[in-house]
């Protein structure tokens, strides 16, 4: 950890970048006061032992730092894996507006059970870009939202209705033992998403 109160903010993410590149495994940095009101930025650089060096000398070297602080944590760290979801999102006449697999990590807990989904922002940001100019109005929250909820559904082993009171159910449970698993929901608005889990 140091503390940097003679850089500006366009500085930041030049310096985040090179750290990342001198092997730091995570930099965070929080805008902060100093004394007097000086503004300061604080940096957080996850290291191991031997990038340790590298780093302290190429923070001196470009922010004048007068030493770094070094903190000593333990990490609990959790397995993940890394699966695909392939999803199709259709019109009302069934044509599909864009098909393709999205990659997810599952996060896992003791005796390997799944613990949540996340989907990949990039591949995400792009399939929302893709779907805007398709003409289906969904915010990139919403079709993260769709695409987790569905991932959970297959590796949790559950159900979830969102069919109206009276209306037709049909229910799909999906197992995460399955090599291919697929399920159509209906939506409120007139588009349906078809997905089907593959591991």
């Amino acid at each position: 950890m140091t503390n940097i109160d003679n850089i500006t903010c366009d500085q930041v993410p030049y310096l985040i970048e090179e750290l990342m590149k001198l092997g730091a495994k995570n930099v965070h940095v929080i805008p902060a006061l100093t004394k007097k009101g000086r503004n300061e930025y604080i940096f957080l650089i996850d290291s191991e032992e031997e990038a340790l060096d590298s780093l302290a000398e190429f923070m001196a070297l470009e922010t004048g730092a007068l030493g770094v602080r070094v903190l000593r944590t333990e990490h609990y760290p959790f397995d993940y894996e890394i699966r695909k979801l392939f999803v199709s999102f259709r019109d009302e006449a069934e044509v599909p507006l864009w098909e393709g697999d999205i990659s997810l990590k599952i996060v896992k807990g003791k005796g390997q059970k799944p613990l949540s989904v996340r989907v990949e922002y990039e591949e995400l940001k792009e399939l929302a870009s893709y779907l805007r100019k398709a003409g289906l109005k969904l915010s990139l929250h919403e079709l993260r939202e769709i695409i987790e909820e569905k991932a959970l559904t297959g590796i949790k082993n559950f159900t979830a209705d969102f069919t109206e009171e009276g209306s037709d159910r049909t229910d799909h449970t999906l197992s995460s033992n399955s090599k291919k698993l697929c399920c159509n929901d209906k939506l409120k608005s007139p588009y349906r998403i078809k997905t089907c889990f593959q591991n």
